[in-house]
């Protein structure tokens, strides 16, 4: 049976050397994790150091989720980041979250970024499966978010047969990057369209309106720079 206080406690001394990544981007944040079907609640009171509390005390934003779903990313069945990524802010999401200090949005998603990549990833060694099985769902496709820090978005997505990337048409206002790694589909930037091809690099400009049709199964890389 899964105790959250003690599990937390598992996952911060799984950190080693990547703790200094959380604690560095905050002067200090109390942080809530809710096991919502349980009701079951704890504070990460993070500083120079992670101390675990019982209960939901002064939280500047918390993290939510049922017992299920924690149980899985303990597990390695499920991908934190991936459950908690949206394309909007007001997504409801399998883990989600809710912030409280409104003054303090841009370190609160810092912080919150931090914890998505090295808390919520058990084990010592920090790495991710690139598994549509464990990825998330966002403009159209499925994807893993990789390295989502202070202007670099990094990630993995699969873009599933017959559907489309950014089905939204957004023209997002900062430079991008799309790595082919596999599939077969038509390409979209700007006014020009093009067959997709793998092993190649597409340069994205700031926006500009940029989709993938998909023919069959599409994967790929995707980067973002100069992006909040």
């Amino acid at each position: 049976m899964v105790h959250l206080h003690d599990s937390l406690k598992m996952l911060v001394d799984q950190l080693g050397a990547f703790k200094i990544e959380i604690t560095r981007v905050t002067q200090g944040m109390n942080v809530g994790v809710w096991l919502t079907d349980i009701d079951e609640k704890a504070t990460l009171v993070i500083s120079e150091d992670i101390e675990i509390q019982e209960d939901l005390k002064e939280t500047s934003f918390d993290v939510m989720m049922t017992k299920e779903i924690f149980e899985k990313i303990l597990s390695g069945e499920a991908d934190a980041f991936a459950l908690a990524g949206r394309a909007k802010l007001s997504e409801s999401r399998p883990v989600d979250f809710e912030i409280h200090n409104k003054d303090n949005v841009s370190e609160i998603m810092e912080v919150l970024k931090a914890l998505m990549t090295f808390l919520f990833n058990p084990g010592i060694l920090k790495s991710k499966a690139l598994d549509v099985k464990l990825a998330g769902s966002a403009h159209g496709a499925k994807p893993i978010p990789l390295v989502y820090w202070k202007g670099l978005r990094y990630a993995w997505y699969h873009v599933s047969k017959g559907t489309t990337l950014n089905e939204e048409c957004e023209h997002d206002p900062w430079p991008q990057v799309f790595v082919v790694l596999a599939g077969e589909g038509i390409l979209i930037i700007g006014d020009n369209e093009e067959v997709l091809e793998t092993n190649k690099t597409y340069y994205i400009p700031r926006n500009s309106l940029h989709q993938i049709k998909a023919e069959t199964d599409v994967q790929l890389l995707w980067l973002a720079w100069d992006a909040p």
